[in-house]
């Protein structure tokens, strides 16, 4: 047992030193299915309503991968905590250690998209014999009811730094976006626009020796000095040598980019195509050596993920509570007020009267149905003990009670301003033998037939406590 309980603790022990990478594959028998789930969580956003989804490539070259900073492998920060990983091989031959300068998969499946190769040939990131192969490929149709601008950070890497840059073949990258079945968008028509070219990088680094050239993203066009060639440097300042794992062995690429900002700003109603794709440039060669691409979405995955807390005030036996942070449409809300395993409420703010003083434990469950995140919540409250013979009376002109006494009802007439409200009743022993949440009504009516004669005391509360009555109230 001590042995085992030993060869567990080095096995912790060493995924923290080397598996800060973590990548996980689709399942490929749902993998359309769970690939637009996690496009729209994850990648667009739940508010956009994506159709016609198609994936072309290997079950294996396509995935999603968390990472987690570790210093003591790496030099500095990879920039990217979570997202999609697009291959032309194989996810698994992004994680590191990078003990291997050669690493990559030979699927042998040819893309033939005359479009593409004809703009990576105008753009000078291969030359006209190369081939393109082991296709990774997202296309789907997109619309948005409003304007949405989507902000996403893309790190791309590759086993051809430094040694196999070369127009021959060089592996690509694209993001391509046109406008379909209408001419909403001035910035996009029919022809596909690559929005992730080096000249759209928004993060360009701010320094004396960062010149870009606009160019696709690939290994040839984003590059450190080319020994085999004897050429400069392309797009230096955007890249990262990891030789040897030299910069972070979490990764297992040789070389690859800082995270790359680009924006896509979608207009209302707008028919947009997208099409998403990273290929193997080939010439008469083996497609074997992979590239990568880590794409994430910035502003998405920091307010999709973010949960309310919640702040409470007390008034006598009645806690409201309210929600502090910006209002998230995609979370619902599940309250357990008595901690008794049933749902009491399903209210964003929701009030509630306690039976009993004393310590009482709240409980609401929070689920993100974009991102399918939950998250509990645990409000310990300490309510006093409710003293009748204590209780302080109170008027307010723009409050009645009448008839009092009464006999089978009563009715309340409340100010006008007031647009929230709590009416409680209670005996003299403070048991509560009445509540109601009033919303927009300023006149209400209480049936008090059901209740024994005797003396009672109404109490009349705002969420926001600017307002208190209490009244004695005769029933006979």
């Amino acid at each position: 047992m001590i042995s085992r309980l030993f060869f567990i603790i080095f096995l912790i022990n060493l995924s923290s030193l080397f598996a800060q990478l973590d990548v996980t594959s689709f399942n490929s028998d749902d993998l359309l299915d769970d690939l637009e789930e996690f496009m729209l969580s994850d990648v667009l956003g739940c508010n956009l309503q994506i159709s016609n989804l198609e994936y072309t490539g290997s079950p294996d070259a396509i995935g999603t991968f968390i990472y987690n900073p570790n210093n003591n492998i790496c030099s500095g920060d990879f920039g990217l905590d979570r997202g999609l990983l697009m291959t032309n091989g194989m996810i698994d031959y992004a994680v590191g250690p990078n003990n291997n300068g050669d690493d990559g998969e030979e699927w042998n499946i040819e893309y033939e998209d005359t479009f593409f190769h004809n703009y990576l040939v105008d753009q000078e990131v291969i030359t006209p014999s190369v081939d393109l192969f082991d296709p990774c490929v997202i296309e789907f149709d997109l619309i948005s009811a409003d304007s949405v601008s989507l902000d996403f950070e893309v790190i791309f890497g590759s086993e051809e730094y430094t040694e196999w840059m070369s127009p021959f073949y060089a592996d690509a990258f694209a993001f391509f976006v046109s406008e379909i079945n209408g001419d909403i968008d001035p910035n996009f028509d029919v022809i596909p626009q690559n929005i992730m070219e080096t000249g759209d990088v928004l993060n360009i680094p701010n320094n004396q020796f960062c010149d870009i050239e606009n160019k696709p993203i690939s290994a040839w066009t984003i590059r450190p000095y080319s020994n085999v060639f004897g050429l400069p440097g392309l797009n230096e300042c955007l890249y990262v040598d990891n030789e040897d794992g030299g910069f972070c062995d979490a990764i297992g690429y040789d070389g690859y980019t800082i995270p790359m900002l680009f924006n896509l700003l979608l207009l209302p109603n707008a028919n947009y195509h997208i099409q998403i794709v990273i290929v193997d440039g080939v010439s008469g060669g083996w497609p074997g050596l992979d590239s990568g691409v880590f794409l994430h979405n910035t502003t998405l995955l920091a307010a999709e993920s973010m949960f309310p807390t919640f702040e409470y005030n007390i008034s006598v036996d009645t806690v409201f509570f309210n929600s502090m942070n910006l209002i998230n449409p995609n979370l619902t809300y599940a309250w357990d007020f008595d901690n008794d395993g049933n749902i009491d409420s399903e209210e964003i703010n929701p009030m509630h009267i306690f039976e009993n003083p004393g310590q009482n434990t709240v409980l609401v469950n929070i689920t993100n149905t974009c991102t399918g995140e939950v998250e509990l919540q645990t409000y310990d409250i300490f309510l006093n003990s409710l003293d009748i013979s204590n209780l302080t009376y109170t008027s307010d002109p723009t409050i009645s009670i009448f008839p009092n006494p009464a006999y089978e009802q009563i009715s309340i007439s409340l100010p006008s301003t007031t647009s929230e409200s709590y009416i409680t009743i209670y005996d003299l022993a403070g048991r509560v033998v009445y509540d109601a949440h009033i919303r927009s009504n300023y006149f209400h009516v209480i049936d008090v037939s059901n209740i024994f004669s005797g003396v009672y005391y109404v109490n009349i509360a705002t969420p926001s406590n600017d307002l208190g009555y209490v009244k004695k109230l005769i029933i006979l």
